[in-house]
């Protein structure tokens, strides 16, 4: 299942991406990033992994030059451990390609 988080409050009074959500802008640790809406993904099976993504950069750098990277947050509900993982373009379009060609395998 994947779903759209609902948005708290957050701030940041400065030029933003297109794609940035200023509800969720500057709320990053434990640098300031532009974020976008999180998503969400988590399976049907209780206990299962939860994953939450969102496109991230940083706030210093002039939104031209600053590179954008999806902030990925794999949790374990029963444990409540979590990794962080930021993934920028050269690394995600193999990742994505990867699970194109091993999703297929599993059935």
């Amino acid at each position: 299942m994947i779903e759209l988080i609902d948005p708290c409050l957050g701030q940041g009074n400065f030029d933003h991406p297109w794609w940035c959500n200023r509800r969720y802008c500057g709320m990053s640790n434990p640098v300031p990033c532009h974020m976008s809406t999180p998503r969400r993904i988590s399976g049907d099976r209780a206990g299962g992994i939860v994953i939450t993504m969102q496109l991230s950069c940083v706030i210093d750098e002039p939104l031209e030059l600053a590179p954008v990277s999806i902030e990925l947050v794999m949790r374990d509900p029963v444990t409540g451990k979590a990794g962080r993982f930021l993934l920028d373009k050269e690394v995600a379009s193999p990742f994505h390609a990867s699970l194109g060609e091993l999703l297929p395998i599993t059935s």
